[in-house]
């Protein structure tokens, strides 16, 4: 009687389809916020009739993006339905450690443009609701420094997450081991 290994089992041909449109709705709102961002705070006119579209877009879709990240997050903690691989080699370790760079680094993005806005007097609005900050009036410097690191948090976690998508066509292209595959929808 031959024992079977789990790692040589087949591996399931996609993740969960509630996995997959959580990554992908992540991702769309990831380079929607940045794009929107970037327009609305450095390309754009302080002055500009559309300015304050901008801003409430960047603001209402970071609130959903938010409720995106948690039930990502609540998915993943209580197990969802995704594939589990053991972390044995290097690539699996380095990707890994990719994911929760991306986590962590989404979830710091959040907290810091809820802070980037309630620091400089101005409430979250989250598609015409406003969220006042529960904190008491903030320093000029303090804004400051919460919109720095917003912004440079934005292009850090721009760059990671292009090195992820990087990852998934070099699996794709030259592995051709179908790990791109199951994330397609």
């Amino acid at each position: 009687m031959a024992v079977i290994s789990p790692l040589a089992s087949p591996m399931p041909a996609h993740y969960s389809w509630e996995t997959r449109w959580l990554h992908w709705i992540t991702a769309l709102l990831v380079l929607e916020q940045f794009v929107v961002g970037q327009i609305g705070w450095h390309f754009m006119a302080r002055t500009a009739a559309l300015r304050p579209f901008m801003v409430v877009t960047h603001t209402s879709l970071g609130v959903l993006l938010a409720a995106v990240f948690v039930t990502r997050v609540a998915w993943g903690v209580t197990g969802g339905r995704a594939i589990r691989f053991p972390a044995v080699t290097f690539q699996d370790r380095a990707a890994r450690g990719v994911h929760h760079l991306l986590y962590v680094l989404l979830a710091a993005e959040i907290v810091l443009g809820y802070m980037a806005r309630w620091s400089g007097g101005h409430p979250v609005i989250a598609f015409g609701v406003p969220i006042n900050s529960p904190f008491p009036a903030m320093a000029h410097e303090t804004h400051h420094l919460f919109s720095w690191l917003h912004h440079w948090g934005a292009w850090t976690l721009l760059w990671v997450a292009l090195l992820h998508a990087c990852a998934g066509f070099y699996h794709l292209l030259f592995c051709r081991d179908q790990v791109f595959q199951r994330m397609l929808p």
